[in-house]
């Protein structure tokens, strides 16, 4: 260890001997009785009140909200449900048939998939109407927009026009 962190408790001890107090000698305003302990003449002794022998507790006050009011519960009326039909809904579309398919669309004449059969459309060649695309072709046909663009040589990405026949099988 370093000699430095020795010194600091040995220089500690010796200026705590030097600094206390051993004199004989006392203030002017202390009596010293015979058994060396020295007290001041202006403090008068006085016994400790009782009523500070025990700890005296207060209740704390308790808060108590106001009863709430109970909510009144109505049941909410119960919907009649009816048979479901085989008509299929048109979202303010229309419908247009497309060999055996019914293509259904909505208002801006995107195709609505959940209402068209998949794979309806049964002949060897389509010719594209307007509004169509290429994964629309493929739904009718029950087939990918890779393998309908495959067979005409097309890309995925490549517009279709109006009119255009596609090969489908």
């Amino acid at each position: 260890m370093k000699k430095s962190f020795l010194l600091l408790p040995l220089a500690a001890v010796v200026l705590a001997a030097c600094s206390s107090d051993t004199s004989s000698e006392t203030s002017p305003n202390v009596e010293v009785t015979e058994a060396g302990s020295a007290w001041q003449t202006e403090v008068q002794q006085v016994s400790m009140p009782s009523s500070m022998t025990q700890p005296t507790y207060q209740p704390q006050p308790t808060y108590t909200p106001p009863p709430a009011p109970q909510p009144t519960y109505q049941p909410a009326p119960q919907p009649t449900y009816s048979q479901p039909s085989n008509v299929q809904t048109n979202y303010g579309g229309q419908s247009e048939v497309v060999g055996s398919c019914n293509v259904v669309r909505d208002g801006s004449n995107a195709p609505i998939y959940s209402q068209i059969q998949k794979g309806c459309y049964t002949d060897g060649t389509y010719t594209v109407g307007k509004h169509d695309t290429l994964f629309l072709v493929a739904y009718l046909t029950g087939q990918t927009p890779n393998q309908i663009a495959a067979l005409n040589n097309l890309s995925t990405a490549t517009p279709l026009k109006v009119g255009q026949v596609l090969r489908v099988k």
